[in-house]
């Protein structure tokens, strides 16, 4: 081997071991972002799936969840507008209660049930359960209403800490027909 070529090959080592280190480190940052995209396409799928379960069950108790004249209302036990807590009401068995002929028990202990589901699928705190989450009458894309509609609007939202969302809060509003 000629002296000028001396140490050669191991500096095409090295250089290819930085180029693959490099490469590994990479992947998994990609990795980690994967996993945090995944982790909120869930916590996305969940509220869609709950928002839409609330919205069937309602469908299904119109004894409470529509007026005489067909439309949903603050007079409904359904009912919650941001700031306000969460009724009350005793958690019977939610996988195998009596719904009955629906009416107003039912409604809370819909609520009751869902409100369940919810804490154990979405990272929520009591605050934001109050603060941010709405059932309301909604008579245009978005908004509630103080009038009655045949429209309501539901709201959920939870923390974020990856800071996907907008104050590390996310937010979904389902607008249905009852």
């Amino acid at each position: 081997m000629r002296r000028a070529q001396r140490g050669f090959s191991l500096l095409e080592v090295l250089i290819s071991l930085l180029l693959v280190s490099v490469g590994a480190l990479g992947m998994a940052a990609l990795q980690g972002k994967s996993l945090r995209y995944t982790q909120d396409a869930v916590q996305r799928n969940e509220a869609i799936m709950l928002a839409q379960q609330l919205l069937e069950q309602m469908r299904s108790n119109p004894k409470d969840a529509l007026s005489t004249t067909h439309k949903f209302s603050s007079s409904s036990a359904y009912y919650k507008i941001a700031g306000t807590a969460f009724g009350t009401a005793s958690r019977s068995d939610c996988a195998t209660r009596e719904r009955g002929n629906g009416g107003s028990d039912v409604a809370k202990a819909d609520l009751a049930c869902w409100l369940q589901a919810v804490q154990a699928t979405l990272p929520v705190t009591s605050s934001i359960l109050s603060a941010s989450f709405t059932i309301c009458p909604s008579q245009s894309d978005g908004a509630c209403s103080n009038d009655a509609s045949s429209a309501v609007l539901i709201q959920l939202a939870w923390n974020d800490p990856s800071g996907q969302c907008d104050n590390n809060l996310c937010t979904y509003r389902l607008r249905g027909e009852l």
